[in-house]
C-alpha cells in the first residue's frame, strides 16, 4: 500500500474516532484505466499521479458536502466523486478559467484537476507547468477568491489534515481550531507557505 493510501486510512480513522462517520459517505475506488477513460472527455490532460492515488483509494463521496451528514473534508473542501469533479471543473472554467493564464496566475486552471470542492471553491492539482514546479511538482492549489498554494503535495496535505483533525480542540468538519494552532500545524508541514 502506498503512503497516500496509508494517510487516507489514518485520516478516516481519526474522523471516526471523533464520531464523524465519514466512511459511510465514501464510494468504491476507481482503477487507473477507468479513471483515465472517465476523465478523457472533459479533462484535457493526463490526470495527475497524486490525484489518481486518491481515487484508487476511494472514489470520493456520492453526494456533495451539503448533502452529507459527515463529509470527508480536506480542511474545508470535501473529497468529490469523478462525476462531481467534471461538474466542478466546468464551473471552475466558466468562472475562473475564462481569463486565466500561466503568466498572470502562475498556473493554467484548464490543466488543473479538481478533487475537492465546497461552496464555490476548489482544491486542484496541476498536470502541467506552474510557478511552483521547481519545488513542488504536484502541489495542492486552492481556487477561491484567488489562486493560492495551500499544500506542497497531496501527501503533505494529508499529513497536515491528519494533525488538524487529531488535535484535541478539533470537533467540526469545517475546522474550528484556533487560527494560531491551525496555522502552526500548516506551516510545520508546509514550510514557507503564504510567505510569497
Amino acid at each position: 500500500m502506498n503512503e497516500i493510501h496509508n494517510l487516507l486510512d489514518q485520516l478516516s480513522k481519526t474522523y471516526e474516532k471523533k464520531s464523524h462517520h465519514v466512511v459511510q459517505s465514501l464510494i468504491d475506488s476507481v482503477t487507473a484505466s477507468d479513471l483515465e477513460k472517465r476523465c478523457e472527455q472533459w479533462f484535457p490532460s493526463k490526470v495527475p499521479e497524486s490525484v489518481a492515488m486518491l481515487y484508487s483509494w476511494k472514489g470520493g463521496q456520492a453526494k456533495d458536502a451539503w448533502e452529507e451528514e459527515f463529509p470527508f473534508w480536506f480542511r474545508d473542501m470535501s473529497f468529490i466523486s469523478l462525476e462531481q469533479a467534471k461538474f466542478e471543473y466546468e464551473s471552475m472554467m466558466s468562472s475562473y478559467g475564462v481569463d486565466n493564464s500561466l503568466e498572470e496566475d502562475g498556473i493554467e486552471l484548464r490543466f488543473s484537476f479538481p478533487f475537492a470542492a465546497f461552496n464555490g471553491g476548489w482544491f486542484v492539482v496541476p498536470s502541467s507547468t506552474h510557478q511552483w514546479s521547481d519545488k513542488y511538482p504536484e502541489p495542492v492549489i486552492c481556487v477561491m477568491q484567488g489562486i493560492n498554494l495551500y499544500f506542497h503535495s497531496v501527501e503533505i496535505m494529508l499529513k497536515t489534515c491528519n494533525e488538524w483533525v487529531a488535535h484535541p480542540n478539533y470537533s467540526s468538519g469545517e475546522s474550528d481550531l484556533n487560527e494560531d494552532i491551525e496555522m502552526s500545524i500548516w506551516k510545520k508541514h508546509n514550510p514557507g507557505i503564504f510567505e510569497d
